[in-house]
């Protein structure tokens, strides 16, 4: 192992450690010890990723079609399963396992796995990739989890641009994709469509919908350039903030940390993508490199998607900051990402 992959690893341990102190004060006042069960999680995904890395990435590759059909099959049984409220988990003994974070690694590697020899020059070439990658956010939107759903896309359309794609050969897809927006609008949960109503204005419902984006605003804003201090955020200590410990444990940092704390985190988030951009430009085969690009479009799209609907620039969609938010499923799928930068082929 090279200097730069310890920095990559470094840089990940960094933000894992402040993570999880962060997760004691957003879980301070909780019942059960989510600072066990998230180390528990972590050191799981040590050996799973200790596993994986030692397959490597090119049988990993040939296995796509299996990973992905694996992964359906999950999605499949999680919503047969009876479940209270949303079906997203299947359990296994004291462990929960969420199958669309599974199809969050499966899918760009059955991507990369069964189509990187297509060349993307004819309309028909856009069809299957599109299809499989639908036909998975389908069943994830099913459960409903819209976060989970939507986080599929940016790998397909990611795999197009690197493969270079006639993107005005795909313009009838686009269109017609574009077409289909108000019929899934019309299917959306009652609460989804406040979600997109309240993000526009959240005032519209402040007691309801609007008000985790209400409260989550406030605790970015009144951490102030260098914040209140640990354990002392109000927001989340006195649990004004919902689910202050997973999906919304940003506004717990920012609030606690302020604005330098902010910067200081981001930093170190930028760091580690770049580092895994250093890594995967550097790797000389093809399809290895595009596997890793993808999982690192994967990763960024999460980090910014979930700190800006923290702070209203994106609808709330559901989705766990990496290495900061509570839940095993993220975790171990985001290691073992990080895992195969770490892999020499």
């Amino acid at each position: 192992m090279n200097k730069r992959l310890d920095i990559l690893i470094l840089y990940v341990l960094l933000i894992f450690l402040i993570g999880i102190m962060n997760l004691y004060s957003a879980s301070y006042n909780f019942s059960g010890n989510y600072i066990m069960r998230q180390v528990i999680w972590f050191l799981i995904s040590l050996l799973v990723a200790s596993g994986v890395s030692f397959i490597g990435i090119r049988r990993i590759l040939s296995l796509g079609l299996v990973f992905y059909i694996t992964s359906l099959l999950l999605l499949i049984i999680v919503l047969i399963l009876p479940a209270e409220g949303a079906h997203r988990w299947i359990k296994f003994g004291f462990l929960n396992i969420q199958p669309s974070q599974i199809m969050k690694f499966t899918l760009p590697v059955f991507l990369v796995s069964v189509f990187y020899y297509s060349n993307f020059e004819t309309l028909s070439s856009f069809i299957m990739p599109l299809f499989f990658t639908l036909f998975g956010a389908i069943l994830i939107a099913k459960e409903p989890d819209l976060g989970g759903s939507l986080m599929l896309f940016p790998s397909v359309v990611t795999f197009f641009i690197l493969k270079k794609a006639k993107f005005r050969k795909a313009l009838p897809w686009i269109i017609a994709a574009l077409m289909t927006v108000p019929i899934l609008y019309l299917n959306f949960k009652p609460y989804q469509k406040n979600r997109i109503l309240t993000f526009m204005n959240p005032q519209l419902d402040p007691l309801g919908a609007g008000y985790t984006l209400i409260q989550s605003k406030i605790a970015v804003g009144s951490g102030n350039i260098l914040g209140k201090g640990w354990l002392n955020g109000a927001q989340g200590q006195l649990r004004f903030l919902p689910e202050s410990h997973t999906d919304f444990v940003f506004p717990v940092f920012a609030e606690e940390w302020g604005f330098i704390g902010v910067i200081a985190l981001l930093g170190l988030y930028l760091l580690m993508l770049r580092r895994m951009h250093s890594i995967a430009s550097r790797k000389k085969d093809g399809a290895s490199g595009i596997l890793l690009n993808l999982f690192l479009v994967t990763i960024s799209v999460q980090i910014i998607v979930n700190i800006g609907m923290t702070i209203g620039i994106f609808p709330i969609v559901g989705l766990p900051l990496p290495f900061f938010s509570y839940g095993g499923s993220d975790l171990i799928v985001t290691v073992v990402m990080i895992a195969l930068f770490l892999r020499d082929e």
